[in-house]
């Protein structure tokens, strides 16, 4: 029989703080903690050495409806496979009922950096994980929970992958995602039931601006011409018609 030994060699802690400033330690007043736990395994046979990086985050203060939920999502990244858990609980009779359990596989072993917002305006915070980086960073593809009030769960959204940066926009109470090459794309997405679908775009290359509207997977040209606002190729617009920062 094969002997383990096991040694944590690195964590990092990051509990919430309550108003003196101190690391609230209480394990039934914790709101929202992040840790990250490396742990090195050493076969005595063959004496190889196995790393698996395990990421926690909890969250019970934000997620859903405010201090009714509380979400646990674990990542951990052995050799070429990472698996996302995720764990959500809903508070009955002042005590935490798992309601939810979900997996999720990567394809890259980068961290998760979990960011909880409310995408569909709803009043009910979603959330979103790290999924991977493209175009040097700039960049940020993330998978794409959203709660479903009806249902009483996370829903994946299979496709979210496709559209990095993804933001919240007030402005068409509507998500949209900003694509970073040469120029950029400003895309405009509606939910339909797990998926995310193209309704409008802005490209923006050398100062040149074009819009369309999406029907049926069809571009239809809106507006094409210099743009009069910024230069910046990073720019991320809000509307498109008209077009507007």
């Amino acid at each position: 029989m094969k002997n383990l030994l096991t040694l944590i060699v690195f964590i990092l802690f990051i509990g919430c703080k309550d108003k003196t400033g101190k690391t609230n330690e209480s394990k039934d007043s914790k709101d929202s903690i992040y840790k990250e736990t490396v742990i090195k395994s050493a076969d005595d046979e063959d004496d190889e050495t196995v790393e698996e990086f395990k990421e926690t985050f909890i969250d019970s203060l934000t997620i859903a409806a405010k201090g009714k939920y509380k979400i646990e999502i674990t990542q951990n990244s052995t050799d070429t496979i990472t698996k996302v858990s995720i764990a959500l609980f809903q508070k009955q009779n002042q005590r935490w009922k798992n309601i939810q359990n979900y997996i999720l596989n990567k394809e890259s072993d980068i961290p998760m950096l979990p960011e909880i917002e409310d995408f569909n305006n709803d009043g009910l915070n979603d959330f979103t994980i790290h999924y991977a980086v493209a175009a040097r960073g700039s960049n940020d593809i993330r998978k794409l929970f959203i709660f479903s009030k009806k249902e009483n769960k996370f829903i994946e959204i299979k496709n979210s992958d496709n559209y990095p940066n993804l933001n919240y926009n007030k402005n068409l109470n509507c998500i949209d995602a900003l694509s970073v090459y040469g120029g950029s794309t400003t895309t405009f997405l509606k939910l339909t039931k797990d998926s995310l679908t193209e309704f409008a775009k802005v490209n923006f290359m050398d100062g040149d601006v074009e819009s369309f509207i999406i029907r049926g997977n069809k571009e239809i040209k809106l507006y094409s011409g210099k743009y009069q606002g910024s230069n910046d190729y990073l720019v991320r617009f809000s509307n498109y018609n008209p077009i507007e920062e």
